[in-house]
């Protein structure tokens, strides 16, 4: 018989379907939750602390008080990647205000913030020798979800819905702009162009995540490699006469980009400068915390 997958629920382990949460939870209500995905490859997580850091970050952010230490987000995150069935996984953790005694927009600060957390399966790390065998197409839209999109909450709506009317549209992803069109980042990703071997990405306000692999990436590659990285402002004409385009996220790393709207990017195949950058990002990503 097989094993039923772990999960965590407010300080307890537990097969993830004996899992429940009260559906007066303010996170279920009002996506009043922060939230981390950490990826694990090996079952080994990748910049582990740097999402511990977010975490603690964010819910201060909001004013949610889990009382929680660095090493025990730790211990739940390892406990569960060496549980999951299959070494390459993803930890979603999750952290709401908690449940509330009637539905209300406002809040008491007594409440007992509600933790739960799971693992699930993530495609193996790819290499310049593993590439995807095709590349993702984006579609641009102006970027309408809220303005603090540098906090890492649940209520994903925004996203969901820019995710979807890409792909209804025939495309992969969504790559955002804001209202005089300067990009901010994909729905569920961050963004990179290419132009003449520099490396360039949106840098980092209150209309994007910073996102761990993101910040990985440019650190692997100052420390690492010759290559120049500008963090700047850039517009959808700086993607569109691009080289290379990339996605980077927890779970996809380094996805590279073939097609914005209707336009060919560079070759309209998986460029030089990704199979660098993603081969000096798998030897060098466990060395960051």
């Amino acid at each position: 018989m097989t094993q039923p997958e772990l999960a965590y629920l407010n300080g307890k382990y537990l097969p993830r379907h004996e899992a429940k949460i009260s559906p007066m939870d303010r996170g279920f209500l009002f996506g009043d939750a922060i939230y981390e995905v950490v990826p694990c490859h090996h079952r080994k997580p990748i910049g582990l602390q740097r999402h511990i850091d977010r975490l603690q970050r964010n819910l201060k952010a909001i004013g949610i008080t889990a009382n929680k230490s660095d090493n025990y987000w730790r211990s739940v995150i390892n406990t569960l990647a060496q549980d999951s069935p299959t070494e390459h996984c993803g930890i979603y953790l999750h952290v709401s205000r908690g449940e509330a005694p009637k539905r209300h927009h406002t809040y008491n600060n007594d409440l007992t913030p509600t933790e739960f957390a799971y693992s699930f399966q993530i495609a193996p790390p790819p290499s310049s020798a593993n590439k995807p065998s095709m590349g993702l197409k984006l579609k641009s839209q102006e970027d309408l979800r809220w303005l603090h999109c540098d906090v890492k909450v649940t209520a994903l709506l925004g996203n969901v819905l820019h995710y979807q009317h890409a792909v209804d549209a025939g495309f992969d992803e969504a790559l955002l702009y804001r209202p005089g069109g300067k990009i901010t980042e994909a729905s569920a990703s961050n963004v990179f162009c290419i132009k003449d071997a520099t490396i360039y990405t949106p840098v980092l306000d209150h209309t994007l995540l910073p996102g761990i692999t993101r910040g990985l990436i440019i650190d692997v590659l100052r420390d690492n490699s010759s290559l120049t990285v500008s963090e700047q402002d850039l517009t959808l004409q700086d993607f569109l006469e691009a080289d290379e385009v990339w996605l980077s996220s927890s779970t996809r790393e380094i996805a590279p980009v073939v097609q914005i709207d209707e336009r060919i990017i560079g070759s309209g195949e998986t460029g030089p400068i990704w199979a660098t950058v993603i081969d000096l990002f798998q030897k060098h990503k466990y060395e960051y915390a």
